[in-house]
């Protein structure tokens, strides 16, 4: 391409600066050398370069026999130009949205829009990368003419994260003992007790003094005050029974040795049965 044709079109520029006459920097100037030029970068395989230098040569600038040569060359360099489509998808085929592209480590094609992009023959690097950050490279050699080709990059779903094991819970631990090595539930049942005891008196001279009411009223009293007397003799009772059963455990604990520990669960449960009665 760049013998007798590129010959003869110099030819025929010539002849016309010759007819002509212009500056070496005036727009026929420029125009041949654009026409030069482009020639030069489609033999080298820079076809994308070419077609500016050609398209800047058709202008109304350039002399006729210039213009129409660059047409001519512009458009065999348009058919020479290979394309790409960048695909990023997933196992199953579907396009992945959102996907990037970078070509030849310069080029950033901030989204994947699924249209064709014109390249110039030869190695080509895609590193095509998805928004959750993962990528892959894809290196491909592009030949002259090749259309549409399509460069794909398939992204396996992401492996789900383990599981983890539910923590096992603690076992439970016996309280420690006191500095003269007394269990601490000797203290927690005596306080029970001690309380229910107290609540025990209060709720029995309640029922003593409503029995003296009825003594003086009876044979007229009324079965609400009747009522009132059994039911904080029944309360007294029940506290009664609360404290003689948490008094006797805490004593049971009081004078037991450290050595053979009691576990929480039993006497907590006793202690809770206990109490729950009140």
């Amino acid at each position: 391409m760049r013998g007798t044709k590129f010959d003869f079109a110099l030819v025929l520029a010539v002849s016309a600066l010759r007819a002509t006459p212009v500056a070496a920097s005036g727009p026929a100037h420029v125009c041949i050398e654009a026409h030069a030029l482009g020639q030069i970068e489609r033999d080298e395989g820079r076809l994308l370069s070419a077609r500016e230098q050609f398209s800047s040569c058709t202008s109304e600038q350039c002399p006729p026999m210039i213009r129409r040569e660059c047409v001519d060359l512009g458009e065999s360099v348009v058919a020479m130009t290979p394309s790409v489509v960048l695909v990023a998808q997933d196992s199953e085929g579907r396009v992945i949205p959102g996907a990037r592209a970078t070509i030849d480590g310069t080029r950033v094609l901030a989204v994947l829009d699924g249209r064709p992009l014109e390249l110039d023959p030869g190695i080509h690097e895609f590193e095509l990368g998805l928004l959750e950050g993962r990528s892959q490279t894809v290196r491909v050699t592009l030949s002259s003419g090749e259309k549409y080709r399509r460069i794909v990059a398939s992204f396996a779903a992401p492996a789900p994260p383990e599981p983890r094991p539910a923590p096992r819970p603690a076992p439970p631990q016996s309280p420690e003992p006191d500095s003269h090595g007394r269990h601490p539930l000797a203290y927690v049942f005596g306080g029970v007790g001690v309380v229910a005891l107290g609540a025990w008196g209060i709720y029995a001279l309640d029922g003593r003094s409503r029995q003296d009411e009825l003594e003086r009223c009876a044979p007229h009293c009324q079965q609400s005050q009747v009522d009132a007397m059994r039911k904080s003799y029944l309360i007294a009772d029940v506290l009664l029974a609360v404290s003689l059963v948490s008094l006797g455990t805490g004593t049971y604990f009081f004078f037991k040795q450290t050595a053979e520990p009691t576990p929480l669960g039993s006497a907590s449960t006793l202690w809770l049965h206990a109490s729950g009665r009140f």
